[in-house]
């Protein structure tokens, strides 16, 4: 099949993929021309004489029509051919994938692209605005995760061109800006991405894809140290005495920092590191569970029910999910002997909090112990050869649990 056309960007740019993939699900060949503005490629007098305003990415046809805007250009190759219903059903399908298509742009990828600029210092670093953009990045993504709840698709039944700019939008963000950490607050969207990029029709254009590990950082950059001056010579100084050997100092020597009891235990099968990384990249039903359960290590670890004792006192949701970030951020100790979660579940001035960990050894009390308020839970042992036991951890880390009636409202992960 010919070309309809050329567009000048390149692979991995999240405009330039949902463009491509919609090229992809059309059955219509799209010829990339690699340009990247960042090597100056669209300041060239070659390229402004093709698209004046000098953005990536551009459309060129095969019948001379030219487009900018990455909306536009992806919205007229979906246009093309109407067998994949990309663009709708009807017009109210049509508007919210317009609706999609904006928020993953607007929301999601312009507040992305804005951090990685702050961070990499080539727009002035501030951390104020850092930590607005956090903030920014975070309300779009509980608002897809909420979305994405009881969705495979985010307009209707089938692929449309929403999830292809979603998709493309989320991916800039887990590759490049939101670790494992970042992640593991939205395993929706983990598994929504995970679902479109491997569509048969797109999964090229993603095959070499990377999560990344850690959250992007700003580094400052160096100063530049000036050349100090030769300093003038100075008179010859009688030579000291020679320093005292060790056991002749008396300058007290700082104790060495005690090792944790549980590094001594028998060396388990269960890479809890492992685990972690599944269960943030994976979808947590299909493929994260059913690992869990073949890899893990009974005699090694121990798995805990937490229930807070004092749910009767618990105020506002956003409040009892407060109270959980606080207790991991005091279990930070023993983050690599843990990993669980804890949900609050029910509504403002009605909730409770509860929840599983995974402990590394079989004494739970040596991993908590390290949070002053791990006294305010009950914890339970669970037995996960118990059909009840094995479901309610389930529900918990896929954050589909109903306790005592009430449904989850919100939560926080430790790893």
């Amino acid at each position: 099949m010919a070309p309809i056309g050329q567009i000048y960007g390149y692979v991995g740019h999240p405009k330039t993929n949902a463009a491509l993939a919609a090229a992809a699900y059309n059955g219509l060949e799209l010829e990339v021309v690699d340009t990247q503005a960042m090597r100056g490629d669209t300041k060239k007098p070659e390229y402004l004489a093709l698209f004046p305003y000098g953005k990536i990415p551009a459309f060129k046809g095969t019948d001379g029509f030219s487009l900018t805007e990455s909306k536009a250009i992806s919205h007229y190759i979906a246009s093309l051919s109407d067998n994949s219903k990309l663009l709708g059903t009807d017009a109210k399908s049509a508007a919210l994938v317009n609706q999609w298509v904006s928020f993953a742009e607007d929301e999601i990828l312009n507040n992305g692209v804005q951090l990685m600029l702050l961070c990499l210092n080539i727009i002035p670093y501030n951390k104020a605005a850092e930590q607005r953009i956090w903030a920014n990045l975070d309300r779009a993504f509980a608002y897809v995760e909420a979305e994405l709840k009881k969705k495979t698709f985010i307009v209707g039944h089938r692929v449309t061109l929403a999830d292809l700019h979603l998709a493309a939008s989320i991916g800039m963000v887990f590759a490049r800006l939101g670790g494992v950490n970042f992640r593991s607050k939205y395993p929706n969207s983990v598994r929504y991405f995970n679902t479109i990029t491997n569509q048969p029709q797109v999964l090229p254009i993603y095959k070499d894809f990377q999560f990344t590990e850690d959250n992007i950082k700003f580094v400052a950059p160096k100063k530049e140290e000036k050349p100090k001056a030769a300093p003038a010579p100075k008179a010859e100084k009688p030579k000291a005495a020679p320093a005292p050997k060790d056991d002749e100092d008396d300058e007290p020597k700082p104790a060495p920092k005690p090792k944790n009891p549980l590094d001594d235990l028998p060396k388990s099968s269960f890479n809890l590191d492992e685990w972690k990384r599944t269960y943030s990249n994976e979808d947590t039903r299909e493929k994260a569970l059913p690992w869990f359960f073949e890899h893990f290590d009974a005699e090694g670890y121990s798995i805990v029910k937490l229930d807070y004792k004092y749910n009767d006192e618990l105020q506002a949701v956003f409040q009892s999910n407060n109270l959980i970030g606080g207790f991991f951020a005091r279990l930070e100790a023993s983050r690599k002997y843990t990993m669980g979660t804890l949900g609050v579940f029910g509504e403002n001035n009605n909730n409770l909090i509860t929840g599983v960990l995974i402990c590394r050894g079989k004494d739970p009390k040596s991993v908590l112990e390290v949070a002053p308020d791990a006294d305010s839970y009950a914890v339970t042992p669970l037995d996960i050869s118990k059909p009840e036991d094995k479901k309610f951890f389930e529900d918990m880390m896929a954050w589909e649990a109903v306790v005592d009636g009430k449904a989850f409202a919100d939560g926080k992960i430790m790893k």
